[in-house]
């Protein structure tokens, strides 16, 4: 028995003791299962000896392709892996009695059912989100490493093209909002950038887009700090309806210790409001979707209270959040990936066509200069092509030691490409030939 040496020995503080030495386990056992409901359930099994449903059992062929095929659209657009563990978990929470873990799934889950079923995931478009970045020398190609864009890369993938001069077409040169956006989108996720690409958003609505994982790095501020207010584009941000997505977004547009801003901008929020929420939890077709809780073991709710107002969540969203705080010490949450890739896709089109995104389309004094560039192109093409012939057709005397000139470029300039080298030396012995220094 434990005994307290500060405390006057009695029979009472001995019963005290008792009761708190023997009951320290359920006390932890308890706080645990307010915590994880999924720690309750397992609890009771193990007690009555009911033999256990496991994930695995219950992720049958049937139930995750109907899981894909709503995720996706029937097959219409990417599904992004956590958009496909929102679509399964109604069914797989009623088959096992647990609540699944969306991290467990997406992670593990669902890479392995995968694995284990490749003729029926063959043609399964699921993305992960980019956990990296890849990029290679000389070109400045570089991309995410995600399942989409280590796809896309590796089919790329070719032998060295020569590339003959040719003519090219007048074009117009872009690098900015002039003349090409009209607008800054801001997604607190980055996996959703393939499905944006899918439905060609940033295309059809002529805007930017921009996303970072969790709360915005300095860069981003920065970048649309100086963009929308030089151009005078309003910011537009996307995220999930929790206490975290409303700090990312009220951090994009206030003043931090990192970064202050310079500017006063326009800030469109196109997140989940409390109507939005509502709209999708009432929504038959979405699989029994429910939100779910954000823990807060250590959270003061006063605190967090006045975070949530201070980043633009209204009383209403407050209450909603904080409903069943008391009791589990966890706010409730619904993230965008809760919704299908066609309820997002329409969720983003609604959005922005509700606020007057519209196509660019210039001045009449911009587009006439435009159109006489191009007519003057489609005049000078066919002059250019036959001069072009003529020269490529002309005999060339190549180097014998070509390749020695190209490794003695190399050793003089080893940041260079091989193609560069012969780009150079073809150019020096052309100067030479005509007798220029």
């Amino acid at each position: 028995m434990t005994k307290n040496s500060d405390r006057p020995r009695s029979m009472a503080a001995d019963i005290i003791d008792a009761v708190r030495e023997g009951t320290k386990k359920w006390t932890r056992t308890v706080k645990a299962e307010e915590r994880s409901p999924v720690s309750r359930a397992y609890r009771f099994r193990r007690m009555i000896r009911e033999r256990r449903v496991t994930w695995t059992d219950a992720m049958t062929p049937a139930l995750m392709e109907k899981a894909y095929l709503h995720a996706s659209g029937e097959g219409k657009y990417p599904a992004e892996a956590r958009q496909f563990m929102y679509s399964a978990r109604g069914d797989l929470n009623k088959a096992t009695g647990e609540q699944l873990d969306g991290l467990y799934f997406t992670k593990t889950l669902l890479p392995k059912f995968i694995a284990d079923n490749p003729k029926l995931t063959a043609n399964w478009d699921i993305v992960f989100a980019a956990r990296g970045h890849f990029r290679e020398p000389h070109t400045g190609h570089s991309f995410g490493l995600g399942t989409l864009e280590v796809r896309q890369y590796i089919a790329s993938l070719h032998d060295p093209q020569l590339i003959a001069a040719a003519l090219k077409q007048a074009g117009i040169a872009f690098r900015g909002p002039s003349g090409s956006f009209g607008a800054l989108l801001f997604v607190e996720k980055e996996g959703f950038d393939p499905l944006l690409s899918a439905a060609r958003i940033a295309e059809r609505f002529d805007i930017a887009t921009m996303s970072t994982k969790g709360t915005s790095v300095t860069a981003a501020r920065m970048l649309a700090d100086e963009i929308c207010h030089n151009f005078n584009i309003p910011l537009l941000p996307l995220r999930d309806f929790d206490k975290t997505g409303f700090s990312i977004s009220g951090t994009l547009q206030r003043d931090t210790w990192r970064y202050k801003l310079r500017h006063r901008i326009q800030v469109i929020e196109l997140s989940l409001s409390l109507t939005d929420v509502e709209n999708i939890l009432t929504d038959v077709e979405n699989m029994g979707l429910q939100f779910e809780y954000q823990h807060h073991p250590k959270g003061n709710k006063a605190t967090m209270i006045v975070n949530l107002a201070k980043n633009g969540a209204s009383e209403d969203e407050i209450d909603f959040m904080f409903a069943d705080f008391d009791r589990l010490r966890s706010t409730r949450r619904v993230e965008l990936n809760a919704m299908t890739s066609p309820q997002f896709i329409a969720f983003i089109e609604r959005k922005l066509t509700k606020i007057g995104i519209k196509k660019i389309v210039p001045d009449q004094d911009k587009l006439a200069d435009a159109y006489r560039l191009f007519a003057h192109g489609h005049v000078a093409e066919p002059i250019v092509r036959r001069e072009l012939e003529r020269l490529i057709g002309a005999a060339v005397q190549v180097p014998d030691d070509i390749e020695s000139q190209v490794r003695e470029y190399l050793a003089q300039h080893p940041a260079d490409h091989w193609d560069e080298a012969v780009r150079q030396i073809a150019a020096r012995n052309r100067k030479q030939q005509r007798g220029e220094p």
